[in-house]
């Protein structure tokens, strides 16, 4: 498989995930990716994703200004 922006080589390996709301940021760290070992580019599979849009859920409603969450610790 190839970047789909710069067409370099795809790796697995983790990243943080930055949502900016109004209320304030939510940063999920240590997030599964495919990443581009030539532009960085990050890249998550329909799994991925769909946790990620859970967890930003889950803590949009009781949130601070900044949310640190950790991938590894949620639950599915």
């Amino acid at each position: 498989m190839r970047c789909f922006f710069c067409k370099g080589g795809l790796e697995k390996g983790t990243t943080t995930h930055v949502v900016t709301l109004e209320k304030g940021i939510i940063i999920v760290k240590n997030v599964p990716c495919t990443r581009c070992a030539q532009c960085g580019e990050s890249f998550f599979d329909d799994e991925v994703a769909a946790r990620l849009e859970n967890i930003v859920k889950a803590f949009s409603s009781s949130m601070m200004e900044i949310t640190v969450v950790n991938y590894e610790n949620q639950a599915a």
